[in-house]
């Protein structure tokens, strides 16, 4: 093997590191979405987020929809590249940090049941209702004896 094939293999090697690192997703954060909201994936390859929040239904079964999409607040790493000609060799880093929310599309809307988009759930629960109050203990039962 001579040097000419060792230099690209490496490069090679490290052209697939650095595209499998590149599509690695980077961690976010994930709050708990309220019982009325549905967060997914969205886009090409899941890059983007969707999120779609409803209102109470009103009396006349219709409610207002929230949907944003865009990609949440994240974390992204510090990166560098690097390229190899005759000449020499030209490095540049790239500096990590926390990225801002960045919102593609917020639109709302009125809905009625027969009116949903095919892509798009029907009308989510309105948050959970308070739980039962607690049952009074029964009253002991008076001895026969007494």
């Amino acid at each position: 093997m001579n040097i000419r094939h060792v230099r690209c293999a490496r490069l090679l090697l490290g052209l697939g590191i650095a595209l499998g690192a590149a599509t690695i997703p980077s961690p976010t954060a994930n709050a708990d979405n309220p019982p009325n909201c549905e967060q997914v994936p969205w886009g090409f390859l899941g890059s983007l987020k969707r999120e779609i929040c409803d209102q109470p239904l009103r009396k006349d079964g219709s409610w207002i929809r929230r949907k944003v999409i865009g990609v949440p607040a994240h974390y992204r790493n510090p990166s560098s590249s690097c390229s190899r000609t005759y000449y020499g060799s030209d490095c540049t880093y790239y500096p990590g940090g926390q990225v801002p929310d960045r919102v593609d599309s917020d639109e709302t809307y009125e809905l009625r049941a027969d009116t949903v988009p095919a892509d798009e759930p029907g009308h989510m629960p309105d948050p959970a209702p308070a739980p039962p109050k607690p049952k009074e203990p029964a009253p002991e039962p008076i001895p026969e004896d007494a």
